[in-house]
């Protein structure tokens, strides 16, 4: 986990508490206000109701000159808690006083005249009511406190609330998510994503993630899938095509057969195996007799037609698996015959050389009648490819002197 993370939860409770305490304070300065208007009115309230009540009181008491009832009286007066201090100055100069202490500063005094019992004008003293300072501040401290103090438990128990719904339904799936997606490896890009969410759980953004999430899992994987089918189809076509070029580089294009290349690679082959194992091999020279007249006289197109027609029968006579044949050169073709003597290798030339003088083929709506000439020679021990081929082209070249269409040595 990077040092610069920091959990949604955190923020979010960070953010609520900074914006709690503005909210708390701006709350506190409104009850501070409030607080302060609701003191003043109870004052004026206490002070209306002692004029009322009080001072045709001590207009009675004054008249009686009973001092003992007025100190009581206004000790009675001083006890209302929004009243801090009181003064009563008889017109005969004497002072009553009740309260906690004379105020020092400049406020104002609320001041009664109290008159005779009875009359509605006259002059028996002056009654001058102070407010109480402490019982100000403490009302007013007290309504902001039990404000604070409800607005902090509120504040508190909603972000505990949020904190635990947070984790429950958006940090602990969120997490989840992240490791899986941490342990995604191109093997296990099919595993589904599973959330397990409470029960009665109703669908939320999260679980729109999920299915984003699986959206892009199919798309990946049908991506991949496409991909894989692409490559083997690829690898399907390079296979095919090297063994096209495998096949073209080794054969010849007209005749089908082995050509001069692979034969020079193979006789190499033969020629081991017959000297380890000790086995016969021998080969046969072929040449096609006056083919240079059918060019000539009919196009090269029947030429090709003749070479095809000889290869033909050579692939059809011969052993699959263990004779073969490559088209040495022009009309020349070269028989090997592995495990074979020299007398089983001339009855296979001479079948050869009647198969090919029966053959007969048709170029232009004309037929041709065409012959071969073979030379054969058996492999002997220290046999070079050179000198066995030579043999065998040595003998080739007799038979075509000695009149053509013949095999030699003979049957």
């Amino acid at each position: 986990m990077s040092v610069d993370f920091r959990p949604i939860a955190t923020s979010l409770m960070r953010a609520i508490w900074r914006w709690a305490t503005l909210c708390a304070c701006l709350i506190g300065s409104i009850q501070a206000v409030f607080s302060y208007f609701h003191v003043q009115n109870e004052f004026e309230m206490q002070v209306r109701d002692v004029g009322r009540s009080n001072i045709p009181l001590l207009s009675i008491s004054i008249w009686d000159i009973e001092p003992d009832i007025v100190q009581r009286q206004l000790d009675a007066i001083a006890e209302k808690p929004q009243i801090g201090f009181v003064s009563l100055t008889v017109s005969t100069g004497q002072v009553f006083t009740a309260g906690e202490s004379p105020p020092t500063d400049k406020r104002t005094a609320v001041r009664f005249d109290i008159p005779p019992p009875g009359r509605p004008a006259g002059h028996l003293g002056r009654l001058d009511i102070y407010e109480n300072p402490q019982a100000f501040y403490r009302e007013m401290l007290y309504n902001v406190a039990v404000a604070l103090l409800g607005y902090g438990i509120l504040t508190f128990l909603i972000c505990t609330l949020v904190v635990y719904f947070l984790k429950r339904e958006l940090a602990d799936p969120l997490r989840h998510i992240a490791r899986f997606v941490a342990t995604l490896t191109p093997d296990r890009l099919t595993t589904p994503l599973k959330l397990e969410r409470p029960d009665g759980h109703i669908r939320d953004e999260i679980d729109l993630v999920v299915d984003g999430f699986k959206v892009l899992q199919d798309g990946v994987n049908g991506y991949i899938a496409n991909l894989d089918e692409l490559v083997a189809q690829r690898t399907q076509e390079l296979e095919t095509a090297m063994l096209s070029i495998q096949h073209l580089s080794s054969v010849d294009s007209l005749t089908g057969c082995f050509n001069r290349r692979l034969f020079n690679e193979r006789i190499v082959q033969e020629l081991e195996r017959a000297e380890r194992y000790e086995r016969p091999l021998s080969v046969a020279f072929c040449d096609i007799d006056h083919f240079k007249q059918v060019n000539d006289l009919h196009g090269h197109w029947a030429g090709d037609q003749v070479l095809k027609a000889v290869a033909g029968i050579f692939q059809r006579l011969l052993r699959s698996d263990v004779d073969w044949v490559a088209r040495y050169g022009g009309e020349e073709f070269v028989i090997v015959l592995a495990e074979t003597g020299l007398n089983e290798a001339v009855s296979t030339a001479e079948r050869l050389r009647l198969a090919i003088e029966r053959e007969v083929v048709f170029c232009n709506d004309k037929a041709l009648n065409i012959t071969a000439s073979f030379g054969v020679a058996q492999y002997s021990e220290g046999d070079s490819v050179q000198v066995l081929l030579q043999k065998a082209d040595s003998l080739l070249y007799v038979a075509k002197q000695a009149g053509r269409n013949r095999t030699l040595p003979s049957p």
